[in-house]
């Protein structure tokens, strides 16, 4: 096999990395609820802090189903969870919710620990 045969394929899983790594890879910095449209039920991603200072929602086993959250402009913003998430969040520095705004509170259809 030639080796310039081999350049443009190289080339292509270069460029498609550097794409990945700088687009696509998750990322560490807070989101904005700003970004997000009160009335809109179209669900994103957001990164954001657990303010563990406000009350923690709890059902009667014990898992988590709705906290508040701060985000990058230190906007706290209830979040109601579709489903229970256990104890192990609250260790999280941040979480990305996948999820809509209504009005003042946040639901979330996923809850991740990004750090």
């Amino acid at each position: 096999m030639k080796l310039s045969n081999l350049i443009l394929p190289a080339i292509v899983l270069v460029v498609v990395g550097i794409i990945y790594f700088f687009y696509f890879a998750p990322t560490e910095e807070l989101g904005s609820f700003s970004n997000f449209s009160p009335g809109s039920e179209i669900n994103q991603e957001i990164n954001v802090m657990i303010v563990k200072e406000r009350p923690i929602d709890r059902d009667s086993s014990g898992k988590i189903f709705g906290f508040y959250a701060k985000d990058r402009n230190n906007i706290v913003v209830k979040v109601n969870l579709h489903e229970p998430v256990d104890e192990n969040i609250l260790r999280a520095e941040v979480i990305e919710l996948l999820g809509h705004m209504h009005e003042d509170s946040f639901t979330a259809s996923r809850v991740s620990i990004i750090k």
